[in-house]
């Protein structure tokens, strides 16, 4: 699967549940590079996605960004395809979650990345 294939997969599924905002991100020369492609608002809590197509690779700036963003207390995800299932039971967990954000530690601690096998530094 093409990373533009799974893009309008994730963007349709954002889009079909409530309590959810989200942009996609459009890389350019007046930007900061590294940025994660779709940047959303799930019930609350912040989910920044880096989709790669299955042969796809996070260069050393995504996934440095991604840490940071785990680390800033948001959930980072390095999406590839064969994960896409398993991103969409997290945001539908984080979409469903009734916790005051104070108390919602366990979310905040997912930090996970879906690539295929391997675990992001």
């Amino acid at each position: 699967m093409t990373e533009k294939q799974l893009q309008s997969k994730v963007i349709k599924f954002l889009k079909s549940h409530p309590n959810i905002w989200f942009f996609k991100v459009w890389g350019g020369g007046f930007q900061k590079s590294g940025i994660p492609d779709i940047i959303c608002c799930v019930n609350g809590y912040f989910i920044a996605l880096e989709l790669k197509s299955d042969a796809g690779k996070p260069t050393a700036l995504q996934q440095m960004n991604i840490r940071q963003i785990n680390a800033a207390g948001g959930i980072g995800v390095i999406l590839y395809p064969a994960g896409f299932e398993k991103f969409k039971m997290l945001v539908r967990e984080v979409n469903s979650c009734s916790l005051a954000t104070a108390e919602s530690s366990v979310l905040k601690n997912v930090n996970i990345s879906f690539t295929l096998g391997t675990k992001e530094d």
